[in-house]
C-alpha cells in the first residue's frame, strides 16, 4: 500500500523538524578553526567495501513543485477509530534531502506521538543512522525524541559513531549518551573518542561533553573531564591542538593554543608557550575586519630567556584599508627585540636569513590612467653590529605620482612619472635631504601582426636640497641645491614568425632590437641615497637605465640583439619550451658609475640565455652568462623538477656565480618525495654550498598514512644567519605532525611551512 501526505500532517512534520539535529554532528569533532584552516583528509586508503558507508544512500532531491511534499509507502497499513495510523513491512519516508526506513512504524494520536521499530535507517544528504528503535512527539508544542542504540556514519570525514540513546528537545536540544566516534574501521579502530554524555545546543550551535577520553590503539592518550566545542562553521572560543616540537637552539617545547572569538569581525588566538632552554612565553594573533579594513596584530614575547638572560620580542601590524574604491592604505610595522631572535626562535630559512624589517605606511590613489602614492617607510637593520652610517635611508615621505595617456585621438602616447622624497638618516654625518624627479616621456608605439616599432622620447629632470651636512660630496661642509637635466631616446623593434611543427605544436621565433642613447650627464656631485646597479638579466637588456633608483642616470649609446622562441601545444595552449638570448653592444664607454672614478671600456655586455622546458612531469630551467671579457660563466643556474602526483617528487638545482673575477656563490639543492608503499612516504632535503664546505639546509622525514590516521616525523638541520652570526652555528630541530583524520592533528606549528619551503611542489596531504 502507498500513499501520499502533505507537509502538514502531524507526525510527518514533527519527525523531521526533529531529525535536524543530526546535521551538527557531521562538524562537531572539527577542532576550533578559522575561515583559512581548510583541511584536506584522504581516505583512499580505507577498505572498499566499508560496511557503515554501503548503508548511506543519499536520498532524493524533489523538483521545486514537490519540494514541500511528503512520500510514505508500505506493505500494509491500518488506522483506528481515534485516528492513530499503524505501518507494517517496508516502510518508506521521503520528504525532500531526507529519507526514513523501518518495519515497523505506529502513529498514536491521543498521545501525539510516532514509534519506528525494526532495522530503522535514515539517510540525510550528510549523514546515516541506524537504531533499534525511535520515538518522537510530534505535536508543535512538543518535539521531543528518543532513538536507542544508534549507530551513524559521515562520508565527508569518514566518521562513524555509536550512542547508547540519543534524546532531542524541541529540535532546540540533544542528549547522546555513552557515545563513541572514530574514522577507522568499525570493528577493530586505531583511534577512538568517547563521552559519557555529550549535549548539543541546535540554536547557540555548540556542545559540551563530560569525561572525554581520545584512545589510540586502545590506550587512553588524553583525557578531560569537561570539553565544550562548536557544532557548525560558527566560531566558538576555545582550545586548540596543542603545538609539540624539539630544537637545539629552544629544547622541547609545547605551545597550547587558545581560540578566542572575540566577535564576528574579530577574533585572536592566544598561545601559552614552554620551552625547555628558553623558559616560558607567549604568543597572540588578533586579526579583526570592517567593511573598508583587514587588519592583524602579531607579538610573541618571552619576558626572561634563560639563555640570553634578557626579554625576547617580535611584533608585527599589517593593515589594508579601502577607504574609497580607489584610494588604498596599506601599513607594515614590524619589530624585534634583537638581532638573533629570528635564530632562536624560528624553524623557517627565510625567516632566519631576513636581513632586515619594514615598517611602512602606504596609500595609493588610483585613477583610470593616473597612480598617486605616498609612502613613508623605515627600513630597519636587524644585524645591529652594522656601523649605523651603513643603514638604510628613511623616506620621510616619498609621494610619487605616474601615469600614460593617449595624446587626442593620435597614435602618440604620453607617459609621466615624478617623485618626491626626503630622505632621512640616524647617523647625523650623512647626507640627508630632499629629491626631486621628473620624467615626461613621449612614445609612437606602432605594430602590426608581425611587427612592432616603438620609437620613445624622454627627458629626466632630478633636482636636490641635501642641506647643510655631507659626507662623500663635501663632508661637513655646504651642499648647495644641485640639478641633472638627462634626455634619453630609445627605439624597440621586433618581429613575430610562427611556424607549425610535427605533433600539432607551434613554434614562435622572435627577433628583437634596442636602441637606447643617453648623453653623458656629470652627477659626481649627486648624493647616493638609493641607488644600486641590480643583478644583470634578461629584464636588464631592456631597460633604458642601468641603475635602480633615482640617483644615477647611465650615459648610453649601446644596441640590444635579443631573440625569443616559444614551443606552443596547439591543442592545449600549454607552452613546451621557451628559450631566449640576448646581448648589449656598447659604442661608447659609460662614464657615470657609483664610484666617481670608474669607467666601464667593456664593448660588450654579458651574453644571457635562458631555457625553460615542460614535458609532462617534468620541468627544466637553464639559465647562464657568459663574461666576454674573461671568457668565462660568471652565472649558471640548472634545475630539474619532476611531480607526477603530492607522493613522488624530485628537484635538483646548481647554482654558480663569479663577481669581480672571484667565485661569490656555489650551491646545489637537491630535494625528493618518494612514496615507498601505499602507507609509507620519505622525502629530504639537501641545500649544500660548495663554495663555503658546509650545509645550509638539511630536511629528511617519513610519513604513515592509513585509512584514519597518519603520523610525520621531520629532522631539521638549518645553518643559523651568517650575515648575523659570525661564527658557523646550527640548528638541528625534530619536528612531529599526528592526524587524527575527521578529528584533527596534534603537531608543530611550523611543520608545514617547512616542508612547504624547503621542497618545491610539496603538498600536505595529510591535513
Amino acid at each position: 500500500m502507498c500513499a501520499s501526505t502533505s507537509h502538514n500532517n502531524p507526525p510527518v512534520h514533527g519527525l523531521f523538524c526533529s531529525l535536524l539535529f543530526f546535521l551538527c554532528v557531521v562538524i562537531s569533532t572539527n577542532t576550533y578553526a578559522r575561515e583559512d584552516d581548510n583541511n584536506f583528509l584522504d581516505f583512499s586508503l580505507c577498505p572498499a567495501e566499508d560496511p557503515a558507508a554501503s548503508r548511506h544512500v543519499p536520498p532524493r532531491i524533489f523538483s521545486l513543485d514537490k519540494i514541500e511534499n511528503t512520500n510514505i509507502g508500505a506493505d500494509f497499513s491500518q488506522t483506528s477509530s481515534d485516528g492513530s495510523t499503524t505501518l507494517e513491512g517496508n516502510i518508506i519516508i521521503e520528504k525532500n534531502a531526507m529519507r526514513i526506513t523501518a518495519d515497523h512504524a505506529n502513529y498514536n494520536k491521543p498521545a501525539d506521538s510516532l514509534t519506528f521499530s525494526g532495522n530503522v535507517h535514515i539517510d540525510s544528504e550528510t549523514m546515516s543512522l541506524d537504531a533499534d528503535a525511535g520515538t518522537f512527539k510530534t505535536s508543535k508544542e512538543n518535539n521531543n525524541g528518543e532513538f536507542k542504540n544508534t549507530r551513524f556514519y559521515i562520508p565527508v570525514n569518514n566518521m562513524k559513531g555509536i550512542a547508547e540513546s540519543i534524546d532531542t528537545k524541541d529540535t532546540s536540544y540533544s542528549t547522546l549518551k555513552n557515545s563513541s566516534i572514530t574514522s577507522c574501521d568499525w570493528l577493530s579502530p586505531d583511534w577512538l573518542l568517547s563521552a559519557d554524555e555529550i549535549r548539543l545546543d541546535h540554536i547557540d550551535e555548540y556542545g559540551s561533553a563530560d569525561n572525554v577520553t581520545l584512545r589510540f590503539k586502545s590506550v587512553p592518550i588524553v583525557y578531560t573531564p569537561y570539553i565544550e566545542f562548536p557544532t557548525s562553521n560558527k566560531r566558538r572560543s576555545g582550545l586548540l591542538f596543542p603545538n609539540i616540537t624539539s630544537s637545539s637552539s629552544r629544547g622541547f617545547e609545547m605551545q597550547l593554543p587558545w581560540y578566542w572569538n572575540i566577535a564576528p569581525n574579530q577574533d585572536a588566538i592566544i598561545t601559552p608557550r614552554y620551552m625547555v632552554k628558553r623558559g616560558a612565553g607567549m604568543d597572540g594573533n588578533y586579526r579583526y575586519l570592517t567593511r573598508s579594513t583587514r587588519g592583524a596584530f602579531n607579538a610573541a614575547v618571552v619576558p626572561y630567556d634563560k639563555v640570553t638572560k634578557e626579554n625576547r620580542y617580535q611584533v608585527q601590524y599589517l593593515q589594508k584599508s579601502e577607504i574609497l574604491s580607489n584610494l588604498l592604505l596599506d601599513v607594515d610595522v614590524q619589530d624585534i627585540s634583537d638581532s638573533e631572535y629570528f635564530n632562536d626562535y624560528s624553524n623557517s630559512l627565510n625567516t632566519t636569513s631576513q636581513t632586515v624589517l619594514n615598517r611602512s605606511a602606504e596609500l595609493n590613489y588610483e585613477l583610470t590612467e593616473w597612480q598617486l602614492k605616498a609612502l613613508v617607510q623605515d627600513i630597519k637593520t636587524i644585524d645591529t653590529s652594522k656601523p649605523t652610517s651603513r643603514l638604510v635611508y628613511q623616506r620621510l615621505p616619498q609621494i610619487t605620482f605616474n601615469g600614460g595617456t593617449q595624446v587626442n585621438d593620435s597614435l602618440f602616447l604620453f607617459e609621466f612619472n615624478s617623485e618626491l622624497v626626503d630622505f632621512g638618516h640616524p647617523d647625523p654625518t650623512k647626507t640627508t635631504g630632499k629629491r626631486l624627479t621628473l620624467q615626461p616621456a613621449i612614445s609612437l608605439p606602432l605594430s602590426g601582426t608581425a611587427w612592432f616599432f616603438d620609437p620613445k622620447v624622454k627627458y629626466n629632470y632630478t633636482q636636490y636640497d641635501v642641506g647643510t651636512k655631507g659626507d662623500s660630496i663635501t663632508p661637513g661642509g655646504n651642499v648647495p641645491v644641485n640639478k641633472v637635466s638627462v634626455p634619453m631616446s630609445s627605439i624597440d623593434a621586433g618581429l613575430f614568425f610562427e611556424r607549425e611543427i610535427e605533433g600539432g605544436y607551434l613554434q614562435t621565433l622572435e627577433p628583437r632590437l634596442y636602441y637606447l642613447n643617453v648623453p653623458f650627464q656629470d652627477q659626481s656631485n649627486s648624493p647616493l641615497f638609493d641607488t644600486t646597479i641590480p643583478t644583470f638579466s634578461v629584464a636588464q637588456l631592456f631597460r633604458d637605465n642601468r641603475f635602480v633608483g633615482g640617483d644615477r642616470i647611465g650615459d648610453a649609446n649601446q644596441l640590444t640583439l635579443a631573440v625569443s622562441s616559444q614551443i606552443i601545444d596547439q591543442f592545449t595552449g600549454e607552452e613546451i619550451l621557451r628559450t631566449s638570448i640576448g646581448q648589449i653592444y656598447y659604442f661608447d664607454d659609460r662614464k657615470v658609475s657609483l664610484k666617481n672614478d670608474t669607467i666601464d671600456t667593456a664593448k660588450l655586455s654579458n651574453f644571457i640565455a635562458e631555457l625553460d622546458t615542460t614535458l609532462g612531469n617534468w620541468q627544466t630551467v637553464i639559465d647562464f652568462q657568459w663574461d666576454t671579457e674573461t671568457n668565462k660563466l660568471a652565472r649558471e643556474n640548472y634545475f630539474l623538477h619532476y611531480l607526477s602526483d603530492p607522493r613522488y617528487i624530485f628537484n635538483i638545482g646548481y647554482r654558480k656565480q663569479i663577481k669581480n673575477d672571484r667565485l661569490f656563490l656555489e650551491q646545489t639543492d637537491t630535494s625528493f618525495v618518494y612514496g615507498l608503499s601505499n602507507q609509507f612516504t620519505a622525502y629530504a632535503r639537501w641545500n649544500y654550498s660548495l663554495l663555503d664546505r658546509k650545509a645550509i639546509n638539511n630536511i629528511a622525514g617519513v610519513a604513515y598514512d592509513s585509512c584514519c590516521w597518519a603520523i610525520q616525523l621531520t629532522a631539521q638541520r638549518r645553518l643559523k644567519n651568517l650575515t648575523i652570526t659570525s661564527t658557523t652555528e646550527y640548528d638541528n630541530s625534530i619536528l612531529l605532525q599526528f592526524v587524527f583524520k575527521g578529528l584533527g592533528a596534534v603537531s608543530s606549528g611550523a611543520h608545514k611551512s617547512v616542508l612547504k619551503q624547503s621542497i618545491l611542489g610539496y603538498t600536505d596531504v595529510f591535513q
